[in-house]
């Protein structure tokens, strides 16, 4: 974004922060964007999200603005039991980035 900013000279303010720490510099950069207006409807039906603890998985549903269950998947976390948190943030990413679940969330928000 910054990079954007920087090639269309769109400038947006920010904050430049450098710490010395045990003779390492650490820096982080911070700055605000707007929120667009989120508006929530029922319009095209909805989606629900369940985390189950037993046996440990995602489920997803999703109902039409009828009430009429039009699909729904299951996707196990078993895997994520002895991980890292490290390797849980990874897992939960590429996860979250898996087609299965890009086109089941993708599809309920096409017009």
């Amino acid at each position: 974004m910054l990079l954007e900013s920087w090639q269309t000279k769109n400038y947006l303010a920010y904050t430049v922060e450098l710490k010395l720490r045990n003779g390492e510099v650490y820096g982080s950069v911070s700055f605000e964007l707007s929120t667009p207006e989120v508006k929530y409807t029922k319009e095209n039906g909805v989606i629900a999200i369940d985390i189950n603890a037993s046996p440990i998985h995602l489920a997803i549903a999703e109902v039409s603005k009828t009430g009429e269950l039009l699909s729904y998947q299951t996707i196990s976390l078993h895997h994520l039991l002895e991980l890292s948190q490290n390797s849980k943030d990874h897992q939960e990413w590429i996860l979250a980035h898996q087609p299965r679940l890009k086109g089941f969330l993708l599809a309920l928000y096409s017009p």
